[in-house]
């Protein structure tokens, strides 16, 4: 009985292991913040908005608090787990990058008041 309880709870296992790996961002900011887009094409419109994406669980966060490179943040939501995404007026970041790149923070506070900043690295370009 024992062998039959056993395979299943380690392939179990082995799958958390594997989701905590490979899911989450793209980065290596320990509170996942993640820019989208990745590409910031100065002389493009890509849609109105920079979305920065996080692993910071919604319920925590006073998203009147989120900004980006200081700029406030002109809208929040949450993600499919939990965590709150931050939506930025793309003329403004655009008007503070230049090409090759740029290192854009995200900054807040929590509702306890403790403050946070995670940071994500973008490609700035002409098209």
């Amino acid at each position: 009985m024992y062998k039959s309880i056993a395979i299943p709870c380690a392939l179990c296992l082995m799958l958390l292991v594997a989701i905590a790996a490979f899911c989450g961002s793209r980065t290596d900011d320990p509170l996942g913040v993640a820019v989208s887009p990745q590409t910031l094409i100065l002389n493009s419109v890509q849609g109105g908005t920079v979305t920065a994406h996080t692993d910071i669980k919604a319920s925590l966060v006073d998203s009147s608090s989120l900004e980006l490179n200081g700029i406030a943040a002109i809208g929040t939501g949450v993600d499919s787990t939990g965590c709150i995404v931050a939506n930025f007026d793309e003329v403004a970041i655009k008007a503070i990058v230049s090409p090759p790149g740029a290192i854009l923070t995200l900054t807040g506070t929590l509702k306890d008041g403790t403050a946070f900043s995670g940071s994500d690295e973008v490609r700035v370009t002409y098209r």
